[in-house]
């Protein structure tokens, strides 16, 4: 059971503010991070990796078939060059630098780099 007081007296004047209780914010809950394993080509159901007089396994290579996607041509690096020039609106660079930039990014969205 909880003590009580009576209060006998009474204060004249300002009256003091209660003062405040400090308050702890819960923590956010934390992201949880969702983590995927891929298979490779070479583990397959039921298949067993390859494996040498130790048993440990070895790594297959295959060769990559670059063949099935073309270089970028001539009009497609000048157009994105010239694009790049756009979008920097003429500031100072050199159309060597934009000539490569485009190389690369054609490239690269094709899978080549």
């Amino acid at each position: 059971m909880a003590k009580t007081t009576k209060k006998t007296e009474t204060t004249t004047g300002a009256a003091k503010p209660a003062a405040r209780r400090k308050t702890v914010a819960a923590p956010a809950p934390a992201a949880e991070k969702v983590t995927t394993r891929r298979r490779t080509k070479t583990q397959s159901e039921g298949s067993q990796p390859a494996t040498v007089a130790d048993s440990r396994p070895v790594r297959v290579e295959r060769p990559v078939q670059a063949a099935s996607v073309p270089e970028p041509t001539h009009e497609e690096i000048s157009l994105r060059a010239y694009h790049l020039y756009l979008r920097r609106r003429g500031w100072p660079g050199s159309p060597e630098h934009d000539w490569l930039q485009a190389v690369n990014e054609l490239r690269r969205e094709r899978g080549l780099l």
